[in-house]
């Protein structure tokens, strides 16, 4: 499974997910069924990257704010609206090294 350890893993899989969220992530045939990517394990991945891009106690509220953007966007994915979504993706991505 994909490991996010650096802000470049983020930007990556910032990418990832716009490409291929909410259901048509690559098959790796290296990797058990259950551990294959889906909406759910890349949203996870992409609040494990927040919290490695501002991992200091001043940063609580900025996490606050990013992690509330992906909140919107898995729950515009869950509910079918891709549109919404995607934007709120674009949002989070124009936002993540955005200085507040």
């Amino acid at each position: 499974m994909f490991v996010m350890e650096s802000v470049d893993d983020l930007w990556n899989h910032i990418a990832y997910v716009m490409g291929y969220a909410p259901d048509q992530f690559p098959y790796e045939d290296f990797l058990p069924d259950d551990q294959q990517m889906n909406l759910h394990r890349a949203f996870e991945q992409l609040r494990q990257g927040v919290e490695i891009a501002y991992p200091e106690a001043s940063f609580t509220e900025k996490r606050g704010h990013l992690n509330g953007i992906l909140d919107r966007s898995y729950a515009a994915y869950q509910i079918g609206d891709e549109i919404a979504a995607g934007h709120l993706l674009n949002e989070f991505q124009d936002n993540i090294f955005k200085a507040e």
